[in-house]
């Protein structure tokens, strides 16, 4: 027994959990959102993680990765077309968040295509067309997992991935995306 009659162990389990039950809060938010990156900013903000707004840092050429089968059919099946792009989200110079994503560059406008060579991240480019985000998978790392990398200050380790599509008010689909949300988040 410790002070006051709680247990030791009762209090270290309750602090082992705290880094998991973030994930699963951020997750939760982020789902409720058209635009994650807003989202990440007043997480951010209110943890005391970073204040500011959020730039993508991208990775020039990168190798186009393969799309899964889910994320192909929220595409609508054929992958023509399709452009590939890697980024790191950052704030305050902190990377948050490993994303890639494909999109069809014929179906935005020649200005946010520009855009899209630079820093400002994808949902924000393509704002003016009001798309809507739909996630269809969530991944959580194990509680373990999630522990580990808080424990040990892991920073970059992920703790949580989402994939969605964006897509015109008629349906149209405009992109996937696949976030890798990194334990800095939960810190």
């Amino acid at each position: 027994m410790g002070k006051g009659g709680v247990m030791v162990q009762d209090v270290a389990a309750r602090h082992v959990s705290r880094g998991f039950l973030a994930a699963e809060e951020l997750s939760g938010r982020l789902l409720l959102t058209q635009l994650a990156t807003r989202a990440l900013e007043g997480w951010c903000r209110e943890r005391g993680i970073a204040d500011g707004h959020i730039v993508v840092r991208r990775h020039d050429a990168p190798a186009a990765e393969a799309l899964d089968p889910t994320s192909l059919a929220a595409l609508g099946g054929d992958p023509s077309g399709l452009t590939f792009r890697r980024v790191d989200i950052r704030l305050a110079g902190i990377t948050l968040v490993d994303a890639a994503n494909w999109y069809f560059p014929e179906r935005l406008t020649p200005a946010m295509r520009e855009r899209l060579r630079g820093d400002t991240p994808f949902g924000e480019t393509i704002a003016a067309l009001k798309a809507r985000r739909t996630t269809f998978f969530v991944g959580i790392a194990d509680r373990d997992a999630i522990e580990a990398a808080v424990r040990h200050g892991d920073a970059a380790a992920p703790i949580f991935e989402h994939r969605a599509v964006l897509a015109l008010a008629d349906g149209t689909p405009l992109s996937v995306v696949h976030e890798r949300y990194r334990a800095v988040l939960v810190r």
